[in-house]
């Protein structure tokens, strides 16, 4: 069943309204004994935001193999702003399903109730398929890794760390299913990084701003060495961040929304620990097709 619905998904067909239920009970019962911020081993690929571009999100498993093939860490916002969030997210939790140790799913702050009503999912849902369809998404999201740590020293996350807590061991306790009664966690959520010291209040109103000071304590403190996170627009496709460049902002959707030309990005985590940048080309975002995307699948199932 879940490869007929890989296939229709490539197609940009519909799926039935029982196969996204399917979906997404099936997803849960995977991503509920997985803990808030599971250890994961190298080597690894790290990927960054997606926004229902399914096209570049199919390109990377071409050029790296699909999670039958290869380990992923996924950063979050894999919907709303682009035209295929629902493909995009039907997709991810069939793979998670499939090969649950191959694929994580790191929550960004648009796989929120409040945010994906706004900015996409919501009306993509409407046009395609109908309000419960939305809900049940929503639920699923819940479900998603607050974060991950690869080789118990990088730290991935979808924005960054919170100036409530420095601890790991308290980002492992908190209820990730309650998000929007946890300030900590919408700062994991919304956090960046910035070029003055300490904490700052951030200009959108949710999360904060960290300086090199505060991520080098939070480093420190949990014997990590790096922090890889996304949530944020990098024109070149990534940007190291701080004068020891040990956090780094990594984006995945090229010429995102048609409008911007920039590379889109992942990262290569090695066996050694060692972080390489792997960029993906800028398509013309006007010219994608059907065609196009099942031609970038080598293997149907």
């Amino acid at each position: 069943m879940y490869k007929k619905c890989i296939n229709k998904i490539l197609s940009l067909t519909l799926l039935t309204t029982n196969e996204i239920q399917e979906i997404c009970e099936k997803a849960i019962e995977v991503l509920i004994k997985e803990s808030n911020l599971p250890n994961v081993q190298s080597p690894v690929l790290v990927c960054g935001d997606i926004h229902g571009q399914i096209y570049d999100l199919v390109e990377v498993f071409k050029m790296e193999g699909d999670p039958s093939k290869q380990k992923f860490i996924f950063l979050g916002n894999y919907v709303d702003r682009g035209e295929n969030s629902t493909e995009c997210i039907f997709l991810l939790l069939i793979y998670k399903i499939l090969y649950p140790e191959n694929i994580y799913l790191i929550r960004g702050n648009h796989e929120q109730k409040t945010v994906s009503k706004s900015y996409g999912l919501y009306d993509e849902i409407l046009k395609k398929y109908d309000v419960y369809i939305w809900r049940l998404l929503c639920e699923v999201f819940s479900f998603f890794n607050v974060g991950c740590i690869v080789d118990g020293r990088i730290f991935c996350v979808h924005g960054g760390i919170s100036p409530k807590t420095m601890s790991v061991n308290k980002l492992k306790r908190i209820d990730r299913f309650v998000l929007d009664t946890s300030d900590i966690y919408e700062d994991i959520l919304c956090s960046d990084p910035h070029d003055e010291e300490g904490f700052k209040s951030n200009k959108q109103g949710i999360g904060s701003l960290y300086g090199a000071d505060v991520a080098n304590s939070f480093l420190e403190c949990n014997d990590l060495t790096n922090i890889i996170r996304s949530h944020q627009f990098a024109f070149e496709g990534y940007k190291f961040h701080f004068p020891n460049r040990n956090a780094v902002t990594v984006w995945g959707a090229p010429d995102f929304l048609g409008k911007f030309g920039n590379p889109g990005s992942f990262m290569r985590v090695k066996e050694d620990l060692v972080i390489s940048t792997r960029r993906l080309c800028i398509y013309n975002y006007a010219t994608r097709s059907v065609a196009s995307l099942e031609a970038l699948y080598d293997e149907k199932y």
